[in-house]
Parts: C-alpha cells; sequence; structure tokens
C-alpha cells in the first residue's frame, strides 16, 4: 500500500461538512494528485468535495455530481482518490453497503483508493485524533489501514480552531448546489479559510 497523506484542507472540509449535519449521514470524495507516470508511489489527498446529507443513495444524483468532480479533477491534475462517510447514528462508524458501492467504483477507477469513515463521536473542537479510520481495497475487501495516523501535522489544530469559529456553517454539498446552482460545490471560500488558518 502507497504512503498516505491527507492535507489540512482535505480534512477540515470532510470533517466541517459531518460537523454542519450532525444528525444526518453526509459523504463525500477526497482528491488526490494524480501520480500517473511519476515515480512517487505515495498519496496526498489535496481537497475533499462534499457530495451529499439529504440521501446519500439517490443514484442520478451521484452520477451527475462525479460527472462534474471529474471534469474538475481534470483540469486540475487530480483524481477522484477517496471516499469518505459518516453515518447517520452518532456511534455508528462502519463502513455499510452504501461506502463500499462507492469505494469499489472509486477503486475501479484508481487502485490505491481509500475510504476514510468518520467517528461521529471526534467531531468536536477537543478532538486530539483524526476523526476517521481508513480502509484500502486488498485481496477482494476492505482492510483497515496500518498506519492509523494519516494527516499533517498542525491539521488537528486548525480544524479546531475551524470548529470553535462554526466555520462549517460555510460548506456547501452537492445537495446545496442542485438547490440552488449559485451554492458552489468547491468551496473556495472556505479553502481561503482554511489555508489563512495554516
Amino acid at each position: 500500500m502507497a504512503e498516505i497523506m491527507v492535507s489540512v484542507q482535505a480534512y477540515c472540509k470532510l470533517l466541517l461538512h459531518a460537523a454542519k449535519y450532525p444528525h444526518c449521514a453526509v459523504n463525500g470524495v477526497l482528491l488526490a494528485e494524480d501520480s500517473k507516470g511519476k515515480e512517487h508511489r505515495g498519496i496526498r489527498f489535496v481537497d475533499c468535495i462534499p457530495l451529499f446529507h439529504i440521501s446519500l443513495s439517490l443514484a442520478p444524483m451521484l452520477e451527475a455530481a462525479l460527472l462534474q468532480i471529474d471534469a474538475y479533477c481534470r483540469s486540475k491534475g487530480y483524481v477522484i482518490g477517496g471516499y469518505y462517510q459518516a453515518n447517520q447514528h452518532y456511534s455508528d462508524n462502519q463502513l455499510n453497503h452504501m461506502a463500499k458501492t462507492v469505494g469499489r467504483k472509486v477503486v475501479d477507477n484508481f487502485a490505491d483508493a481509500c475510504i476514510f469513515m468518520i467517528d461521529n463521536r471526534h467531531v468536536s473542537p477537543e478532538s486530539v485524533s483524526q476523526v476517521f479510520k481508513g480502509y484500502s481495497f486488498r485481496d477482494n475487501s476492505w482492510k483497515e489501514l496500518e498506519k492509523k495516523r494519516v494527516v499533517e501535522e498542525d491539521t488537528l489544530s486548525v480544524a479546531s480552531t475551524l470548529l470553535k469559529s462554526e466555520a462549517y456553517k460555510k460548506i456547501l454539498d452537492f445537495d446545496n448546489h442542485f438547490d440552488d446552482i449559485k451554492h458552489d460545490w468547491r468551496n473556495l471560500e472556505l479553502n481561503d479559510l482554511i489555508s489563512r488558518c495554516t
């Protein structure tokens, strides 16, 4: 398995998405630097695109979102390299059928793809550990990542600052975008805020 690192921006956005909708299941994809043709075997997740908080399993909505994200990735030199999900129930952080299905689709296009399952109990400004468990697809099933810590050094303090300032109110997902196309699913304003915090 390749070395995995999750940037401050990617981590904070998935955390803020879960924090904005604590009463809902949420999901999204992680964008990785495209390493085709490069010798480096590491995976660096550089951004996160929040998908849904109303219904995670509407196939037409998911397909429309992924088509837009794929076009965006090609313009930036990224690939969809991961999937994240927070389940609806506070103490449920297990891989379910939805996570495995979407994760498998991501693996079909990016062999080293990962799933990150958010533990809702750690979505807090006081959290001292990363909020997810990572999984990779090996031997025809999803296995927990051996390396437990995959976030950059200052990530947890930046995430705590953003949660305390209620920055989660700014994050927009595709449910918001499909309701009103003026809502930009790329979250450029939030990206600027995160970069100012680092």
